[in-house]
């Protein structure tokens, strides 16, 4: 199952605002995002306001941020949300995510997530008119690390290092009218062991000739720091600045599913 950790990752990326999933979760949980094998348990308890409380336990395969793959050293997850509406107009939803499990060589990972979603629909209006989303992530994790203590160019023991990375993205829509809307997003990312960040900014606009089809067009600026290695986009390329026009078409067949918030 898709893990309900942070509000994108349970998102399939053709239902997202964008057409590419942020920066920051392909870095830090990898291009198909967290993805297990396993249960998860939510409680909404009775009060007077609305929060859900959620725990999960997985194998841990995905190989970006855990990679164990066993039950024996399991991946736990929990996640708490909350939603507010502000008057007739205005609605927030806010939440907290944990997953901590174990890298493939048995060292320890744990990260954290912060969400955030707000839409403002004016009175008598089928649909947002603007929506603000962002999340943030903050990756603990253990590393093995190879040290030359000679200098004779070879590994002579491998030590434990501790590395404490982070990153973040937010985005803005705009939907004036049913089948229009435009947004941007803005990403900035470190990487969960390798030194080094990226941000990149993405303007798009969406149109839907109908409730069942709809394309996309957006334009994709992405820029790394000198010492960055090992960082490539969905076409492979590592370069330092790299410049993407991304066009999307997707359709529905059969009855239209209701959307989250």
């Amino acid at each position: 199952m898709r893990n309900r950790f942070g509000w994108s990752n349970e998102v399939h990326e053709h239902d997202l605002p964008w057409v590419d999933r942020p920066n920051v979760m392909r870095n830090f949980l990898g291009g198909e995002g967290l993805q297990e094998k396993g249960v998860e348990l939510t409680l909404v308890p009775d009060l007077p306001f609305y929060i859900e409380a959620l725990a999960g336990i997985f194998n841990g395969d995905n190989e970006t941020a855990f990679g164990r793959g066993t039950l024996q050293h399991p991946l736990a997850t929990g996640r708490l949300r909350t939603f507010l509406e502000l008057g007739d107009e205005h609605a927030i939803q806010l939440g907290m995510s944990v997953a901590s499990g174990q890298t493939g060589d048995r060292n320890r990972s744990t990260i954290l997530g912060w969400e955030w979603r707000y839409k403002y629909r004016p009175d008598g209006w089928l649909h947002p008119l603007i929506t603000l989303t962002g999340e943030a992530l903050y990756s603990l994790r253990k590393a093995d690390v190879g040290v030359d203590l000679d200098g004779d160019g070879s590994i002579d023991q491998v030590d434990k290092r501790q590395r404490n990375h982070w990153g973040w993205y937010t985005g803005l829509e705009v939907q004036p009218f049913r089948r229009w809307a435009g947004g941007v997003r803005y990403d900035w990312s470190q990487y969960p062991i390798n030194p080094g960040w990226e941000w990149a900014i993405e303007p798009y606009v969406s149109f839907w000739p109908s409730e069942f089809l709809r394309f996309r067009l957006a334009y994709k600026h992405t820029d790394r720091s000198p010492q960055t290695r090992d960082a490539f986009n969905l076409n492979d390329s590592s370069a330092r600045k790299v410049d993407e026009l991304l066009f999307q078409a997707s359709f529905i067949l059969g009855a239209h599913p209701a959307h989250p918030f």
